[in-house]
Order: structure tokens, then sequence, then C-alpha cells
């Protein structure tokens, strides 16, 4: 569990990444794609959304 920004909500929430992700390539730079969801019985509104993870040296290019 984390906090993230849903965009059904338009805030700051308590989500869950799900365990599963897949690889994918973005202009050449390899992440991971991970579904979250903002949880229901959390009091979320069950919307979910997917998210890329790339690595910081990757951002850090100049």
């Amino acid at each position: 569990m984390g906090m993230k920004y849903c965009p059904q909500c338009r805030a700051v929430v308590l989500t869950k990444a799900l365990q599963n992700y897949s690889q994918v390539v973005i202009n050449g730079v390899p992440g991971k794609r991970r579904k979250i969801i903002h949880l229901e019985e959390d009091g979320g509104c069950g919307h979910s959304w997917y998210t890329v993870e790339l690595l910081e040296e990757v951002l850090d290019r100049n």
C-alpha cells in the first residue's frame, strides 16, 4: 500500500499496486508497468490505472 494521486478523485489517496507487472520500453528505456487500484474497502472509489516506473539513473541523464 502506498500514497498516489488518484485521477478519478483528483487527490492523493491510499492505493495498492498489484504484484504482477510487465516490462515496457519507452524511447529505448526499460521500465515496469504496474496496475494501481484505489481500493473500495479502504474507502476509495475503486478506480484503477497504470504507472510506469523508471530507474533514477535513467532520468538523471543530461
